[in-house]
């Protein structure tokens, strides 16, 4: 690298780069990298700690995994019982991997560091619990049969109401 960039404008891009590289594929270990001493390590430069103390493989792992949310939002959407919840589920897919991207491209200096969080990784309590209430959010949308733990409750409800209300109910036949 160019040592005014090392030193200077792209200090936190540069030493991710290199903590990244010297994770490999299996990483450091759990709080043995090096990368934590950075400013902002927890939250904007969070990636290149993962894969520098987790490894590529986990790293790529959590990468699949907020790819599947966006592919699950899309199965919502394409079944969703108005355009609000497609509209929503869209938002939401788009939403937590436009944040994904930016982070990931800013943390390996493919993009403009933005200070973007990881999402579900990053520290930080207000994006924490925002990404949860997106993902609260998508899963509401979802309207597969008995998707939600809710609508089991009142249908076993409903069924041993039911049930009850059979056996209360004067059998019939009576005295002749």
């Amino acid at each position: 690298w160019d040592a005014g960039m090392a030193d200077a404008a792209g200090y936190q891009q540069t030493r991710t780069l290199s903590a990244s590289a010297s994770g490999g594929l299996a990483g450091v270990g759990a709080g043995k990298g090096w990368l934590v001493d950075l400013p902002a390590a927890d939250t904007d430069m969070v990636f290149g700690v993962l894969i520098e103390e987790w490894g590529l493989i986990i790293a790529g792992t959590a990468l699949a995994a907020l790819v599947i949310v966006a592919l699950f939002a899309v199965k919502c959407a394409g079944n969703a019982r108005s355009s609000y919840f497609v509209i929503a589920a869209c938002g939401t897919a788009t939403l937590l991997l436009f944040q994904t991207m930016l982070n990931v491209g800013g943390s390996l200096d493919l993009l403009p560091l933005t200070g973007v969080t990881f999402p579900f990784v990053s520290n930080g309590g207000t994006s924490m619990v925002a990404c949860w209430c997106l993902l609260a959010f998508l899963k509401a949308a979802d309207t597969r049969q008995n998707a939600s733990f809710a609508l089991k409750q009142r249908s076993w409800i409903k069924k041993q109401q039911q049930k009850s209300a059979a056996k209360a109910a004067p059998q019939g036949g009576g005295a002749q």
